[in-house]
């Protein structure tokens, strides 16, 4: 486990023409990605609505939103803006099948990703060990399989990250939770920030905090 903070400056997000470059890295984060997979024997398309899935799969065993913001201002004092809400779904058909994870974008399926034979996190033990087993750049997703629920979900106040290219300036509005965890009154814990769904710190809990 580390607690150095690693700012972070590539969110997943909506891709519009000037921002695209600084969002789309981002996904590269995600492994397995696949545009076509069978959910319980039907089949699942990017396209799909949510209502598509859900009457596809069933309920999903992790559901996490986030909303991000993007503003582009020019030289001339043109200016635009998008906001997009985007939906992850997790779901985890038992240790046989492989765990799949669904990416939304106001509504539509925008991505699938396989991400390995499911398992059941053990909310009553430490199987991520304390935090060692985590690591900054982890997305929130990980993390809940690691470690499972944590005790406590904390919204804090949004980022706003920055960039320009010439005259041309993107401003984008990313989503910040922290997520701690505890695994008993007399043990010492940890708290994960994470912007946009991914992991910018970690920092050990102290008795008693």
């Amino acid at each position: 486990m580390t607690g150095q903070t690693r700012p972070r400056s590539i969110p997943p997000g909506p891709k519009s023409a000037r921002c695209g470059a600084v969002i789309t890295v981002a996904l590269l984060l995600l492994a397995g990605t696949a545009w076509a997979l069978p959910c319980k024997g039907l089949s699942v398309n990017t396209g799909d609505t949510e209502e598509d899935v859900a009457a596809k799969c069933g309920e999903a065993m992790l559901k996490e939103q986030r909303i991000v913001k993007v503003e582009e201002t020019d030289g001339g004092g043109a200016n635009g803006s998008t906001t997009t809400t985007i939906d992850e779904w997790t779901f985890d058909f038992g240790p046989d099948e492989l765990m799949q994870s669904y990416r939304f974008e106001n509504g539509k399926l925008v991505e699938i990703a396989s991400i390995g034979y499911g398992r059941l996190p053990d909310a009553t033990t430490d199987t991520c060990r304390n935090g060692e087993l985590l690591a900054v750049g982890d997305s929130s997703r990980d993390v809940f399989l690691k470690c499972g629920e944590p005790l406590a979900k904390e919204p804090r106040e949004d980022k706003v990250i920055e960039t320009t290219s010439g005259s041309e300036t993107c401003r984008t509005t990313v989503p910040v939770v922290e997520w701690t965890y505890r695994y008993g009154p007399d043990l010492p814990g940890y708290t994960i920030r994470f912007e946009n769904g991914i992991a910018s710190e970690i920092r050990a809990r102290k008795f008693g905090e």
